[in-house]
């Protein structure tokens, strides 16, 4: 009877305690606050990206793997021989590499992305 009542008085508790605490707006964080004479720094957006043509030049058994780098990250796409790609959203100017039947390595050569054809 004693162990009955010590749940039953325990979930009662636990049940009070959540009940008292201020309800939080959902999605909503806390603002952050900085000291006074304090300004944010401005946060850079990120490059525009254009859709650019890929290719694959190989003969027929072979598949091409393009790493392209972008500011956050990096994207794989994979290629059949002779297929060819046109609307591939990278940053011109940025970097790419490729590789026939495997996926590159993040430390590759990289090549530069030109606004005509990559491949």
């Amino acid at each position: 009877m004693k162990r009955a009542l010590f749940i039953l008085g325990f979930a009662l508790a636990l049940c009070g305690a959540a009940s008292a605490q201020a309800p939080k707006a959902p999605g909503i964080p806390a603002p952050a606050r900085l000291p006074a004479g304090w300004t944010a720094a401005a946060t850079p957006a990120p490059a525009a990206t254009a859709p650019v043509p890929f290719g694959c030049d190989a003969r027929a058994p072979n598949v091409c793997h393009f790493r392209i780098f972008y500011t956050r990250g990096d994207r794989i796409v994979i290629l059949a021989a002779g297929m060819k790609e046109k609307n591939v959203p990278v940053v011109a100017g940025g970097d790419y590499c490729m590789t026939l039947n495997k996926s590159p390595a993040y430390k590759c050569t990289r090549k530069v992305i030109n606004a005509n054809y990559n491949s």
